[in-house]
């Protein structure tokens, strides 16, 4: 997700949840309330959503940035020492879209680190600043700072100094996709780059890109063992390499995790002050599964196909299209809506479902309205699935506008089971 934007219907749902998510302290006697049967459902619901969706999420892409960051070394070594191979180009860009699938499965909750800390859009913004990059990468002044040999003395700075326009997914996806697939491993080996579409990279060193890469895919890692530690207090070994970077472990100005937050949603020591405004911002926020479903039709696949509904998407723009060198945007919109997906039924992959979701709550107290989300998910999947590939060269497809139209109704599907859930009294 590059930005959050606000549409003006998310705004009735954003303002429930701001009511329900402000700072309280163990000395407000009202903030401890008693729960009906339907409350203490849905706290198992929030514990479920921690402990099966959003930790194992973070955890799998904890585990795969690390070896992203690996290949990504391993490759620049190998064409420094002349002993680079096209496996060892293929292995990076396969570690890769594993890193990216589970990120773009992770944004239905952008909520707490990836919003507070601005993880989110230090290492997904697009598109990518080709000019900048270029100036970058030509200038021995600025280049000197990232290719050092010292690795984390690069990654620090790369964090601290670089523009988020420079940073990230798609910095990195440049250098090692081309046209959809893996670059060609000759275009490292022979010297400089060959690329020269818009920007003329053939003066470029493909070594000093991949050392730059090296330090960016490192604070790629880094981000993202934040977003896991953050929310469940991580590995040992990552919890230990933030510190030592000197990066987020916990919430601002405590001890506690987010998922800690979560789990205490109406009890003393939670930024949440009821149960059910935590499910509101979870569902309906713009940090949550409204946020991410909006931001693919009318955003991600609206700004390019000119979709005319708000100011940012009322022209046609093909260079506001994600992950367009790896060809992977279709993937990335669709792995979103699972993002979603995973929410409402527990757990983060259908092998793995848990027994309390959002799904079976509405089988327990409204099944015509959870088979009415259900549908709607399934039916965005699906269009999506039918638009043709790649993205970006397709973009203006009409099948682009159904999976549009398929995404604003499953926000309306949504919201309706959040109101639901807001109404409700016993």
């Amino acid at each position: 997700m590059k930005k959050i934007f606000m549409y003006a219907l998310l705004f009735a749902a954003a303002s429930a949840t701001v009511l329900g998510f402000n700072s309280c302290s163990s000395d407000d006697p009202d903030h401890t309330q008693t729960l009906t049967e339907e409350e203490m459902y849905l706290q198992k619901v929030l514990g479920s959503y921690v402990d099966n969706t959003i930790n194992p999420t973070y955890a799998s892409m904890a585990r795969n940035a690390e070896t992203f960051y690996e290949h990504m070394k391993a490759l620049r070594d190998a064409v420094e020492k002349g002993t680079a191979t096209q496996a060892m180009v293929d292995k990076a860009c396969e570690s890769w879209k594993a890193t990216r699938a589970d990120y773009e499965k992770s944004e239905a909750f952008l909520l707490g680190a990836a919003s507070d800390y601005n993880i989110d859009p230090h290492i997904d913004t697009w598109p990518l600043d080709l000019t900048a990059l270029h100036n970058l990468l030509s200038s021995p002044n600025l280049l000197k700072n990232i290719t050092t040999s010292d690795d984390e003395a690069n990654i620090e700075y790369a964090h601290n100094n670089l523009n988020q326009n420079l940073l990230g997914f798609h910095a990195v996806e440049f250098v090692i996709f081309r046209d959809g697939a893996p670059r060609k491993v000759a275009s490292f080996t022979s010297g400089n780059d060959n690329f020269n579409d818009g920007v003329d990279f053939t003066d470029i060193s493909a070594l000093d890109e991949l050392k730059y890469s090296v330090a960016v895919s490192g604070d790629l890692k880094y981000s993202i063992f934040e977003l896991e530690v953050c929310w469940a207090g991580g590995t040992e070994a990552h919890k230990k390499a933030l510190e030592a970077q000197e990066r987020k472990t916990t919430m601002p100005s405590s001890t506690i995790t987010y998922g800690e937050n979560m789990k205490k949603a109406g009890q003393p020591g939670s930024l949440y002050t009821s149960i059910k405004g935590a499910v509101s911002a979870i569902l309906s926020g713009d940090h949550g599964c409204v946020g991410i479903i909006d931001e693919v039709g009318q955003t991600k696949m609206g700004k390019p196909y000119g979709l005319g509904t708000n100011d940012e998407n009322k022209e046609s723009d093909p260079n506001y299209i994600e992950s367009p060198f790896s060809h992977n945007s279709l993937t990335d919109f669709w792995d979103n809506i699972e993002s979603l997906n995973n929410v409402w039924n527990g757990g983060y992959d259908a092998s793995k479902r848990s027994s309390m979701s959002f799904a079976s709550y509405f089988k327990k107290y409204n099944p015509e309205l959870g088979a009415k989300v259900q549908k709607a998910i399934n039916e965005a999947q699906a269009k999506l699935k039918a638009c043709p590939a790649p993205f970006v060269t397709n973009y203006k497809n009409a099948q682009v506008l159904a999976a549009i139209n398929a995404c604003e109704q499953l926000t309306k599907a949504i919201q309706e089971a959040d109101e639901y859930i807001q109404q409700k009294k016993k």
